[in-house]
């Protein structure tokens, strides 16, 4: 009788380890939040699994500590890393063309990381609102991809490997974000391979904004 009960006690004893060990594997999810102050959603992803490629594991992390302690935010967009500069807070509010003097280290880093590193291209683009004329617009979301291209071309990043266009109000922000924030400059940063694939998706909006420009 003894002997049957130390054997239960044994089974119950192993049943809950084995129980606890499972429950622990299946626990703990691991959290990524979008570096973005405008991200709403939080997405679970298993520890063990990620679709991601080694050069975009990377790259983010290069880029995240390049803009480390700036306002820049940092997301990504399918196999594109994208370092979004607001306006508001890196261009001169009086000249609102130039960059302000505290945005041009961290685009400087930038732009020596990435020319150090073939296998990126990146691509710049110019946002505002709709509150100015089409030409207004334009020329203004020109002028400040320019200025953030004119650093990474003298960090020496050649032309096949960097682009920049002004796109204007055509790519607003959902409405309930900020509207302020339309007013921006996204750096997308691609691998080379891929660099004129993601050139084609805005080089039409690119196109329609300069003829609309032209034509005022």
């Amino acid at each position: 009788m003894s002997r049957k009960i130390c054997q239960l006690a044994v089974l119950l004893m192993c049943s809950t380890v084995v129980a606890c060990s499972a429950h622990k594997e299946s626990a703990e999810p691991v959290v990524y939040r979008d570096a973005s102050k405008n991200a709403n959603s939080v997405v679970y992803k298993d520890k063990n699994t990620t679709n991601d490629s080694q050069w975009m594991i990377d790259k983010e992390a290069a880029l995240r500590e390049s803009i480390a302690g700036t306002p820049f935010t940092l997301r990504k967009q399918g196999n594109a890393l994208v370092v979004t500069v607001q306006a508001d807070q890196s261009f001169n509010p009086v000249r609102p063309a130039f960059l302000l003097p505290v945005s041009l280290r961290p685009i400087t880093k930038m732009a020596k990381l990435l020319q150090a590193n073939p296998d990126s291209a990146v691509l710049i683009l110019g946002h505002t609102d709709m509150s100015a004329s089409d030409k207004d617009n334009y020329e203004l979301s020109s002028n400040r991809a320019r200025a953030v291209a004119s650093i990474f071309r003298l960090s020496g990043l050649s032309g096949q490997r960097m682009s920049h266009f002004g796109l204007g109000g055509s790519h607003l922000l959902p409405a309930q974000k900020i509207a302020k924030n339309n007013h921006r400059v996204e750096i997308i940063v691609t691998q080379h391979a891929e660099f004129q694939d993601v050139m084609a998706v805005y080089k039409p909006a690119h196109v329609r904004q300069l003829a609309l420009s032209q034509g005022q």
